[in-house]
């Protein structure tokens, strides 16, 4: 038994504009969009590296209160320059307080190890870049694949529509010449099976 739509299918044929699907397959395609994101984060890192070449200058500042004593604590309110003392008493009073402020400088000399990291992430990013390449190549690679299916299959359509259409034509005539009894029942019913 044969069963198929009632009304009759559409013989359009549906072309593709090569590149606008494979721009759009390009941008869509959840594994590039990665590979690029990994490739930015290799690039801030590549700068990061390259920074740590460059000389460091700090500014310092420190504030702080000291707790001079001859003890760390003790009941007596003794002062500070007298036997007794309590450093936490001398701490708590306020009576020696610091601060410095400043520049610090650091210059590496040799790179060695700065110039090592440099070269580490250009050769990441370089082996992410050539990834996303393979992934572009790829995916252009099933894109011409899925093109090519599409026409194979409208191929196969048509050839298989002209197949019924001369089988239906086929039926209609040995009807007639089996209504005429110019042929038997046995091609009939081999032309309807067609």
């Amino acid at each position: 038994r044969l069963i198929r739509p009632s009304d009759e299918p559409t013989t359009a044929r549906v072309a593709f504009d090569w590149s606008g699907i494979h721009c759009e397959a390009i941008t869509r395609r959840v594994e590039i969009r990665k590979q690029k994101w990994e490739i930015k984060r290799r690039e801030l890192e590549l700068i990061a590296a390259r920074n740590l070449m460059l000389p460091r200058i700090d500014a310092v500042g420190r504030y702080r209160w000291l707790g001079l004593g001859d003890e760390l604590i003790n009941q007596n309110d003794v002062a500070f320059n007298q036997e007794g003392s309590s450093a936490f008493g001398v701490l708590t009073s306020g009576q020696f307080q610091e601060w410095q402020l400043g520049l610090q400088a650091s210059i590496p000399i040799g790179f060695r190890r700065e110039l090592s990291t440099v070269r580490h992430h250009e050769l990441l990013m370089a082996r992410d870049r050539a990834i996303l390449q393979d992934l572009e190549l790829e995916i252009s690679h099933q894109l011409g694949n899925s093109i090519r299916d599409i026409d194979l299959g409208y191929g196969l359509t048509q050839t298989n529509f002209n197949r019924r259409v001369a089988a239906e034509a086929e039926v209609v005539a040995v009807n007639a010449q089996y209504e005429y009894q110019q042929i038997t029942l046995d091609l009939l019913l081999d032309a309807q099976r067609r």
